[in-house]
């Protein structure tokens, strides 16, 4: 059984490394799911998930249907994960209130808008 410390995530597709190195030593040749069965351990690499952060020691693995991560990992990248009921939100860009003021810097490398932010005050 592979220990979860070594690695942070999972996936079949091997189109999602950036770099990969193919398990030609067999040091991890195999995992254990939690049904018991075994997935083949075909090599081990880099995905990219910004345009400035990786995410290292990737597993592929064959035969996995989903792509498995640890979410400890995530928040550990600095990303806030936020589960409902149908959902989750994984979050990168924050801010924090300063009086009645809420700053948040949008020009920061991780933000990457495709919102139109309004603000409207009305006197009462």
């Amino acid at each position: 059984m592979l220990d979860s410390g070594c690695t942070q995530y999972m996936t079949s597709d091997e189109r999602m490394f950036n770099s990969i190195n193919t398990n030609d030593d067999n040091s991890v040749n195999s995992i254990t799911f939690g049904d018991n069965g075994k997935g083949k351990v075909k090599g081990l690499g880099k995905i990219a998930i910004s345009n400035n952060l990786n995410i290292s020691n990737v597993l592929l693995v064959e035969s996995l249907n989903f792509n498995l991560l640890f979410i400890a990992k995530l928040c550990d990248l600095g990303f806030k994960c936020i589960f409902r009921v149908d959902d989750v939100e994984i979050i990168s860009v924050e801010g924090f209130r300063y009086e009645n003021l809420y700053i948040v810097d949008f020009n920061a490398s991780e933000a990457q808008l495709s919102t139109c932010l309004l603000t409207k005050s009305s006197m009462g």
